[in-house]
């Protein structure tokens, strides 16, 4: 389906396809699992998701994405946008241009909103979170990206699922390498439970776990 018809068809569920209601209809609505749990995956780099990644709204994002849905998308958007800090400059994590072009939008992109800035560019494919393993996830994710322009000390890097956190470890650590002191990643949803890459520590420390007020990875 082309951005265009997309455009010009009427507002529907993207969950159930009831008409007349976008992003998600009021029983839909209703459905939504609330997460909020922030964790952190490295020093400066804290993670949270408004929503579980499930029903009605795992649906919702593989239609979007299956059907390059732009005005879904942008709907979508409209469920995140509320939960990401004003005031700060926004980024998102890049598709390959290869997936871009196979699935004709780049969720994050829409999802991060119009003021965003570009500060990341994919540098290689990477495996698909649909198909790959929590292994090859934390594997493949590492050097996906290189840093563009003048890289803010704090960014909120957005990103439309979060599976294991790996990927946005890896785009969090490359804006980290290029002069951010402080990331919040943030994903429209997320796998439930703690993400796998907060365990990953290059020291061997122990997992540092849910960030908390009291914590270094509390977000102010």
């Amino acid at each position: 389906m082309s951005p265009l018809l997309d455009l010009l068809l009427p507002p529907r569920c993207l969950s159930c396809r009831r008409g007349g209601l976008e992003p998600l209809c009021d029983p839909c609505g209703d459905r939504l699992e609330p997460d909020g749990q922030p964790w952190v995956l490295a020093p400066g780099v804290v993670t949270v998701s408004p929503f579980v990644y499930d029903d009605p709204l795992s649906v919702a994002v593989k239609r979007v994405k299956t059907d390059a849905l732009l005005a879904g998308a942008r709907a979508l958007r409209r469920l995140l946008d509320p939960h990401l800090p004003a005031d700060v400059v926004r980024t998102w994590v890049p598709a390959t241009p290869a997936r871009r072009r196979r699935r004709g939008i780049d969720l994050p992109e829409v999802l991060a909103g119009p003021s965003a800035r570009r500060l990341l560019v994919a540098t290689g494919d990477r495996p698909d979170h649909g198909t790959a393993d929590a292994r090859t996830r934390l594997s493949g994710a590492v050097g996906g990206w290189v840093a563009v322009g003048r890289v803010p000390s704090t960014v909120v890097l957005v990103d439309d699922v979060r599976a294991t956190g790996a990927t946005l470890l890896a785009a969090a650590t490359t804006l980290r390498a290029a002069g951010a002191r402080r990331v919040l990643a943030v994903s429209l949803a997320a796998s439930p439970g703690r993400p796998s890459a907060a365990r990953r520590r290059r020291d061997g420390a122990a997992d540092p776990g849910p960030a908390t007020s009291a914590g270094s990875g509390r977000w102010s």
